[in-house]
């Protein structure tokens, strides 16, 4: 039997409702949600491999071109860098700590350390020179 719950005027399956951050369940170790400060500090500054950091919202055209980009190039690369996506709708107070003010924008960090960034869409040629720099700097 479904329960319903009612919020305001609206009404929700209970066993239907799960939120957009989880609603993915296969997600490779090294690309991974990040939604606090606390997580973005173990996660992406305490990392022992480069991590492409990918400030995105769910409503913006070129996040959804450019987020798959990443993921399949990340894919490819498994074990020589991380992938961490934030989501500026649910992670204000990182967007507001790293001064992201346009999405998609993309920030390379290695050993606590920002080391390249780039907004909006880039080319293939491009989005790889970006990666290939994060490993080897």
């Amino acid at each position: 039997m479904l329960k319903f719950l009612r919020f305001g005027a609206n009404l929700a399956r209970s066993s239907t409702f799960v939120p957009k951050q989880s609603r993915f369940f296969s997600t490779p170790q090294h690309i991974f949600d990040v939604n606090s400060v606390e997580d973005f500090n173990e996660k992406v500054l305490q990392a022992s491999t480069p991590v492409i950091v990918d400030f995105h919202a769910e409503w913006c055209g070129p996040c959804q071109i450019l987020g798959p980009k990443l993921e399949e190039k990340i894919n490819g690369r498994e074990g020589e860098i991380a992938m961490a996506k934030i989501n500026v709708d649910y992670a204000g107070e990182l967007a507001m700590d790293y001064e992201i003010s346009v999405v998609p924008t993309v920030l390379a960090f290695k050993d606590g350390e920002k080391i390249g960034s780039f907004t909006g869409l880039i080319e293939d040629e491009q989005l790889d020179d970006f990666i290939n720099d994060a490993i080897s700097a």
